[in-house]
């Protein structure tokens, strides 16, 4: 029993890991997680990730999203649009182009849904959503101000952030 417990123990490590493996990342580590809660109800729970043992934009890194509720992608473009008006130097012009960049990553999801968004330091922020193909854009700012939304001074989800990046 013992060995089938170990056997079984192994095997799930390895899915995971392999699970995590994308675009370089080998084992990720985990610096954060937290819950995004509207009003009472929970939106989805959000872990970020990277092979380092800090956050840092020099490094690859990515944010995990496992949602708690069914959010339809015109929801989630229009907060993002408001976030991204919370944000330093962005100008209307920037948000405009940008949600054309929305409208291509963002899809609509269901209760239980995965997704994941991930930093290339190299300006390009790729979108995986479970059972599609990832969608890859190479515009800096753009992913930067996306990351922003979570991990930026400006968010409208301080506490949220402190967890994400373990300030508290």
């Amino acid at each position: 029993m013992k060995k089938f417990l170990t056997l079984l123990l192994l095997i799930s490590n390895i899915m995971i890991a392999n699970e995590s493996k994308r675009d370089g990342f080998s084992l990720p580590t985990l610096i954060g997680e937290g819950l995004l809660k509207v009003l009472w109800w929970e939106v989805y729970d959000v872990r970020l990730l990277t092979d380092e043992t800090s956050f840092s934009w020099k490094k690859k890194f990515m944010l995990e999203f496992e949602y708690k509720r069914k959010v339809k992608k015109n929801d989630t473009i229009e907060s993002s649009l408001k976030e991204f008006q919370r944000q330093v130097n962005i100008t209307e012009k920037d948000i405009d182009d940008w949600q054309v960049y929305l409208e291509q990553v963002i899809q609509s999801v269901q209760q239980e849904t995965k997704a994941t968004v991930e930093w290339d330091p190299q300006g390009k922020i790729t979108f995986h959503y479970e059972g599609n193909a990832p969608i890859t854009i190479e515009n800096e700012d753009f992913a930067k101000a996306f990351f922003n939304i979570w991990l930026g001074e400006e968010t409208s989800q301080p506490e949220l952030r402190s967890q994400l990046l373990a300030l508290k």
